[in-house]
């Protein structure tokens, strides 16, 4: 399928009078890619240039386009728009033209009825070169790619066939195609132009535009633009009638005074004769068109007054042409036509050679004579200076010029200073006085001196212009301004200049910021690794960076006009909702999401959407920043995966593991750390330890002591080893060997401490166990040597005592019993050390408890009531037998008791009382008013040799310890200076 218009018939359309030709389909194969695209539009120029492609491939119109482009050396191949105005040339043209103001407001409207359309609208001079542009900024970015901006040439001998280009040729309103353009490769792009006439020369003075991407044409946009065209020109007219209005008034009061003898013709700036003397029709100086039969072929925009002859029928005609200045500007003329019969002949002045083109200019007529004296007399008084107007209210005139805020002065087409207000006075520095002492070319830095002159130039013309300068005030110091320079008129002829200056330094340097931002903002879209997109609220994009083709794949002629191909299809109403949001908030929206290559591959992307809002408030395009994290996103998967098995690795491990800050924040804790401090559910990360305590008061103390290691191994910089205790609300501590690890940053300060801590609890019994073990191995060894030792002579000792027992009489009998009980002393010291030396067999059977605590207390009460200490006895109902050896039980109850009488030399109580526990296990508490037993005593009871008595040998102790042991129980024991201690030993039911 040829993708170009394959026209058989010329669809025209008339508009407002102005013909216009239009194409039906859009040139270009909608389903084609671009390369194939390219590859025909190629083919089909190679045809034309070649001279091998019938005319109907393309509209006549386009045709004859084309044809001139070939004949002109147009080749669409390497034809790029060039830049024909610089800025500067630019704010000169619109300053001062007249057009411009006018089209202004039309445009504005054209651009608010359109506002969606996603088309640019320009309004180019006659040459073709484009003075304004507005539209999306999306789309104007996209348009820098054809060179379509402001200050660009589009005239069609060196830019090729186009809208603007072709409008201007034709003179007609016309549409061009994508396809149907013979410039710059493949086109992307829809134009509708119409050109604007000015009513009076019939001569084009500008062209609007209205230009889009192809795949955006709107049926009604060439309509559209020739409308906009007709208001312009319709303004136009009514301007020119006004101008003529003003002629024909001003012709009439010259008529008055130029009486019977003298001819006036009236003429507008197309010289168009509107009101002119009856004889000179019948003379036949004017034809039936309303034309001079001869005139020179000059602008009546003239400022000065302008002579010509011409020899009719009777004799030469002298012809002085007057133009007349009304707002500021030249609107037409007024000729005064002298008849031959005036004159015998004329002043060598007025020969041949002053007759156009080399036409002499003077400020009036010069006549040699006259045989008309009250002509003469008139032609006299004319050339009297004329007597300037008195202006009323000329208070009123005088305040708008000293107060004005705006420096004004006025000087002579010499630039002599006339006079200035305050205001400029105040922008140089100078006062009035010392300013016309002064050329005013002195206080202009040079740099700006040739642009200025040049502007005065024109000035002195006629023109009305605008342009900046730079002044020098008097203190040094440098003031940008903008400068309205204005012709001033004297009885319709200029006489000197007047400017307006506006301090224009603070804009200047915005301009300048601006203009910085501009370039940053294009290096960054040129150069950044993130891609960006811009599309319009349809969904559809408008202008892509290389980025994108770098990281999805598709070229930027692929995606042009189609919606964004980017997004998977799972994610297409995910994508679709996103965007009202946009839209409402008028927002920056960020996150994280998955997109779709050329080749099928998803990749990760973080995303920026911002809306474009325009300067009414209305988003009418959405930027988008893309940038591929997909990298990221594996290492950050890597990463958790590694992370997670750490944590459970450091989960698993039956040590402590804690990693803190430099602030001593807790970061990481496995779960053995957290339940040391009963943290399972307490958010930890980010907190100190006193922070912690907060959630557990009990272990403050603890995490207090942490504090004063960490600081010692922060102190020490280097690893550091302790050993920590952690003691808990049920009564055990759990002993920890701890290693902390500082980290330092480069700089020295502080950047984290890891701790590792394994508990060595067991550890530290086993230790200890085994001391005691090794104990009670030399005690049994030397108990079993001492027994040995000494059993024997306390056999003999107690042999002789009995064979003396029966010699003694009364009288030393007590000495004897004093011995024998010593010896028998001595035996049960010696039976103790053999118990330890050597296991006792034991007899296990069922007993009640409570029978066993009453035979006791009964054994000791004697004991007692010496001391005058009283034995109380309680018990729990229903307290279960127990399987034990009643007689090493025993043992362990009277060694209890007895310690306990011992330790109350004044006298008091012994309460015993039996209790069930949990667990099947039977508690005896005996609670004494003793003494007391230091606390730090307390953790050596047990030891052999170890007594607080000061004839004791610790054995017995250490025996109830080992028996209770043997039975599987515990003894537990809490004592307090001078209150008393409590003993309390915990037995199964069952052994």
């Amino acid at each position: 399928m040829i993708f170009m218009i394959i026209q058989l018939n010329k669809n025209q359309q008339l508009l407002g009078g102005i013909q216009m030709k239009t194409n039906n389909q859009i040139a270009l194969d909608t389903f084609a890619s671009p390369i194939t695209r390219k590859k025909k539009l190629k083919h089909e120029w190679e045809q034309f240039i070649t001279g091998n492609s019938p005319s109907s491939i393309i509209s006549p119109l386009m045709y004859e386009s084309w044809m001139r482009c070939k004949d002109n050396g147009v080749n669409p191949y390497e034809n790029r728009a060039s830049i024909n105005l610089n800025e500067e040339q630019i704010r000169d043209f619109l300053s001062s033209d007249s057009l411009f103001r006018i089209l202004k407001p039309i445009l504005s409207r054209l651009k608010d009825h359109f506002l969606d359309s996603r088309h640019l609208i320009t309004y180019c001079n006659s040459s073709g070169d484009i003075t304004y542009l507005d539209g999306d900024l999306a789309l104007r970015l996209k348009a820098e790619d054809i060179n379509f901006v402001i200050g660009s040439s589009w005239a069609e001998n060196t830019s090729g066939t186009n809208a603007i280009g072709t409008a201007l040729a034709t003179g007609s309103p016309i549409q061009v195609f994508a396809g149907e353009h013979f410039c710059h490769e493949l086109h992307q792009w829809t134009c509708s132009a119409a050109p604007i006439l000015d009513p009076a020369t019939r001569e084009i003075l500008g062209v609007i535009d209205m230009t889009g991407l192809w795949t955006e044409n709107h049926p009604q946009l060439l309509s559209a633009v020739n409308s906009a065209a007709h208001d312009a020109a319709a303004i136009l007219r009514n301007q020119l009638e006004l101008e003529r209005y003003k002629l024909i008034e001003y012709y009439q009061a010259q008529a008055i005074t130029r009486r019977s003898n003298s001819y006036l013709i009236a003429l507008d700036r197309g010289w168009n004769v509107i009101k002119a003397s009856p004889i000179l029709y019948e003379e036949g100086l004017i034809n039936a068109n309303h034309y001079l039969v001869t005139s020179p072929s000059l602008s009546l925009t003239l400022t000065s007054r302008v002579n010509w002859e011409l020899e009719h029928q009777k004799g030469i005609w002298r012809f002085e042409l007057h133009p007349y200045i009304y707002g500021g500007m030249s609107i037409g003329a007024i000729v005064y036509v002298f008849p031959p019969t005036i004159f015998n002949s004329y002043d060598s002045t007025f020969g041949i050679d002053n007759i156009f083109p080399h036409v002499k200019k003077e400020t009036a007529p010069l006549l040699s004579r006259t045989n008309n004296l009250e002509l003469s007399q008139d032609l006299a008084l004319r050339e009297q200076d004329p007597v300037n107007p008195v202006i009323r209210d000329t208070e009123f005139y005088q305040a708008l010029f000293e107060h004005n805020p705006d420096g004004i002065y006025s000087c002579d087409l010499q630039e002599n200073l006339l006079t200035a207000n305050p205001a400029f006075e105040r922008i140089v520095g100078y006062s009035v006085e010392e300013l016309q002492r002064l050329p005013l070319s002195t206080l202009i830095l040079p740099e700006y001196a040739e642009n200025r002159l040049k502007h005065l130039k024109k000035t002195k013309t006629g023109i009305m212009q605008e342009y900046e300068v730079s002044f020098k005030h008097k203190n040094g110091y440098l003031i940008d301004a903008k400068v309205k320079s204005f012709p001033l008129f004297i009885n319709n002829e200029i006489a000197g200049i007047y400017e307006i200056i506006k301090d224009n330094t603070e804009n200047k340097q915005i301009e300048k910021d601006l203009q910085f931002t501009k370039q940053q903002l294009e290096l960054f879209l040129k150069n950044t690794i993130d891609s960006i997109i811009i599309f319009d609220l349809q969904g559809k994009i408008m202008k892509v960076n290389k980025a994108f083709e770098e990281i999805f794949g598709w070229t930027e002629d692929e995606v042009l006009g189609r919606k964004l191909p980017i997004v998977p299809n799972f994610l297409l109403k995910e994508f679709t909702e996103i965007l009202p949001i946009i839209l409402k908030n008028k927002q920056v929206m960020s996150f994280e999401t998955i997109c779709k290559r050329k080749d099928e591959n998803l990749i990760d992307i973080s995303s920026f959407y911002s809306p474009i809002i325009n300067d009414k408030g209305k988003v009418t395009a959405i930027v988008a920043i893309l940038r591929n994290i997909s990298e990221r996103k594996q290492m950050e998967k890597a990463l958790k995966e590694s992370e997670k098995r750490l944590r459970t690795l450091i989960n698993a491990m039956p040590d402590t593991v804690l990693f803190k800050d430099g602030e001593g924040r807790w970061l990481v804790a496995n779960q053995y750390v957290r339940s040391c401090f009963q943290l399972e559910n307490v958010s930890y990360q980010g907190k100190t330890n006193s922070e912690l305590a907060s959630y557990n008061e009990f272990y403050r103390d603890t995490l207090t002591f942490c504090d004063k290691t960490d600081e010692e191994a922060w102190e020490k910089r280097q690893i550091f080893r302790t050993e920590e205790v952690i003691s808990h609300p049920n009564g055990k501590s759990t002993i920890f060997d701890v290693i902390k690890v500082p980290i330092f940053h480069s700089d020295g300060s502080r950047n984290g401490l890891v701790i590792i801590g394994r508990d060595i609890t067991e550890k530290k019994l086993t230790e200890e166990l085994l001391r005691k073990s090794e104990k009670l191995a030399v005690v049994g060894q030397l108990s079993a040597g001492i027994a040995h030792e000494i059993r024997n002579p306390l056999t003999s000792l107690k042999g002789f005592l009995s064979l003396l027992d029966s010699t003694t009489d009364k009288k030393n009998s007590w000495y004897l019993d004093v011995m024998v009980s010593e010896v028998n002393r001595i035996e049960s010291i010696t039976n103790q050390f053999m118990a330890v030396a050597k296991p006792q067999a034991i007899t296990i059977q069922s007993h009640a408890l409570q029978d066993l605590i009453e035979e006791v207390s009964m054994i000791v009460s004697p004991e007692a009531l010496m001391n005058n200490v009283q034995i109380i006895v309680e018990s729990e109902a229903d307290i279960p037998m127990i399987t034990c050896d009643v007689n090493q039980l025993k043992q362990v109850f009277i060694n209890i008791l007895k310690n306990a009488i011992e330790s109350m030399p004044n006298g008091g109580e012994i309460n015993v009382k039996t209790m069930k526990l949990e667990n099947n296990q039977l508690l005896i508490r005996f609670s004494d008013q003793g003494i007391g037993i230091p606390n730090e005593r307390i953790p050596y009871l047990g030891e052999p040799f170890y007594s607080l008595k000061e004839k004791g040998t610790g054995l017995g102790l250490m025996m109830c310890y080992k028996i209770i042991k043997e039975h599987q129980g515990q003894i537990m024991i809490d004592s307090e200076i001078d209150k008393g201690t409590t003993v309390e030993v915990i037995l199964p039911v069952k052994n």
